[in-house]
């Protein structure tokens, strides 16, 4: 089976072969950053098992993708350390952003519905008062962005575009020179965001060729067994995985994607994980 995954501490042992699963063999397809295998897969099944970003699967199911997600949970990151604004600029406070242009690399990122939906959730930000500039499109083509969406000219740079002031803010930015986290203490207000929603938000999960299903339904135990192994005994330090321990987040993001207009619907947990 040709397998995407990032390296992290909780795949390591799969990549190395410590583990594994009796008659397969896992060839593994090392795609760096892994966000580019995303497009591959959701698009084109590139992989017989990959790595993929949430919001993207989402949009798979939506538009009937022959792949099959499972709740194993690859990535979660912190977020709103990532919603970023000119070193200079006033705004210190989400609500101010109310009428303004913001960037984010494709309105799909899983990290942008996260944050979008946090900012309406805990500060009542009107997401309908935004406009948004996005660097590429979805990793899904026959999505179509919004109306308050558009494209930046090839030649320029999400970076440059915060520091001159013509983007207010923007999402999934690391940190730099000239820039600033918007929020003054961003990992305390995702914390206390986290604490009263009991949302432990996901990024990335494992999503797999549905005809392989098909031949083997108990392929998705199977798999699912595989990397609860490679976590090993250090579990506690890498994202639970399975449908309870993310049931909020799931649920949460699925929401967030339907109310941006990510998916015309939102998806049910069985819709989500039909095979889970």
């Amino acid at each position: 089976m040709q397998i995407a995954i990032g390296t992290y501490d909780h795949t390591r042992a799969l990549k190395d072969g410590s583990v594994s699963l009796p008659d397969v063999s896992f060839d593994f397809v090392e795609v760096s950053p892994i966000t580019r295998a995303f497009r591959h897969m959701a698009t084109q099944q590139a992989y017989d098992v990959s790595e993929m970003a949430l919001a993207t699967y989402l949009l798979a199911r939506v538009y009937d993708k022959p792949i099959v997600g499972l709740p194993i949970v690859l990535v979660r990151s912190s977020l709103l350390p990532g919603l970023v604004t000119a070193e200079g600029s006033p705004v210190t406070d989400p609500r101010e952003l109310r009428g303004k242009t913001l960037g984010v690399r494709s309105y799909t990122q899983t990290s942008g519905v996260w944050v979008r939906g946090i900012l309406a959730d805990a500060y009542g930000l009107d997401l309908s008062s935004l406009n948004w500039v996005t660097f590429e499109g979805a990793h899904v083509d026959e999505y179509q962005d919004p109306a308050n969406v558009s494209r930046a000219p090839a030649d320029n740079n999400i970076v440059d575009m915060v520091k001159s002031g013509e983007l207010a803010a923007a999402i999934g930015v690391p940190l730099g020179e000239g820039l600033r986290t918007l929020l003054p203490d961003a990992a305390a207000a995702e914390a206390e965001w986290a604490s009263k929603s009991g949302v432990r938000t996901v990024n990335h999960i494992v999503a797999v060729k549905k005809d392989l299903v098909d031949r083997d339904p108990q392929l998705p135990r199977k798999l699912t067994d595989l990397f609860e192994r490679a976590r090993g005994s250090d579990g506690a330090s890498v994202p639970p995985s399975g449908i309870e321990p993310n049931r909020k987040a799931f649920e949460t993001l699925a929401r967030y994607a339907y109310e941006q207009a990510v998916t015309p619907r939102q998806l049910t947990l069985e819709e989500q994980f039909p095979h889970s």
